[in-house]
Order: structure tokens, then sequence, then C-alpha cells
């Protein structure tokens, strides 16, 4: 049950933790009160990290945090028309080399050996990449319907 009655959308995994090369295979599930016109229903494999960023400001370090997207795969599982209630199903490969791009290049040599001991003293200030699949009904002039299943991929 949702915060205002039903829920409109669903999304259901068949497993939640993966290793790069498997399929993510799941299913999308509408039940809406009446038709809403949309201009696609898709799912999406999407990898997010947390950054520290540090700049300075009138003469002052200033330190936030933002959400930066290392990985953002989208396929459609429905096209433009009419959706109310209905099941979707839909797979997504994850590629064998996933994790290999998801990190900051490092240097070589002595300014890398710089990098790493930097890194140790003052902390990283990239966060763990969490994982997620989203869904989405892409509704014109109107509220998306959103849905998301956080995953692990090891």
């Amino acid at each position: 049950m949702g915060l205002f009655g039903p829920e409109k959308m669903t999304l259901m995994l068949e497993q939640y933790n993966f290793f790069p090369g498997e399929t993510i295979k799941g299913k999308i599930t509408l039940n809406m009160k009446k038709p809403k016109k949309a201009r696609e229903l898709t799912v999406a494999l999407i990898g997010e990290r947390k950054e520290r960023r540090t700049r300075m400001r009138n003469g002052r370090r200033e330190t936030h945090t933002e959400t930066v997207k290392v990985y953002n795969f989208k396929i459609p599982v429905g096209q433009e028309g009419e959706y109310q209630k209905g099941d979707f199903t839909f797979e997504i490969k994850i590629p064998e080399n996933i994790l290999d791009n998801i990190h900051p290049p490092r240097p070589d040599g002595a300014l890398g050996a710089v990098v790493d001991v930097m890194q140790a003293v003052g902390g990283s200030n990239t966060g763990p990449v969490q994982w997620y699949v989203h869904s989405q009904l892409d509704v014109p002039m109107g509220l998306d319907i959103k849905e998301r299943q956080s995953i692990a991929i090891a």
C-alpha cells in the first residue's frame, strides 16, 4: 500500500545480487485507477556514488557532496500509448567490464604514488558505487511514475 492508496507501479527482480556478465531479470507491474498517456515505459541500470568536492570561495575553503552517475544504461519496455494495468518483463545484461570503468583513472609513476598517499592521509574523495534498477513511466505534462530497487554488483 502506498502513501495515498495502492501502489501505481511495482518493480520486482528475480534476484538482487549480481556478478558482472549476469542478466538482471524482472517485471514492472502497473496498477493505476485511470489510464495515462505516456511517451514510454523504461527500465535502467544505474550506478551512482557520492563525491566530495572542495573549492575556494571568498578566501574560504568550502566542501560539498554531490551525487554523480557513473553508469546509466536505459532500455524501453513499452512504447508511446495509454497505460493503466499490466505486467512488463525485461532483461538487462550487465557488461563483463562494468566494474573496470567506475573508478577515476590513477596516474602512473610518482604522481600515482602521491595520489595514493593523499587518499590514505585525507580519505578518499569518492564513496562506493550504489547500484539500482530504475523504472519510469514518462507522462508528458504530468508527474512521471517511478520505482527503483537497490541491487549489489560484486
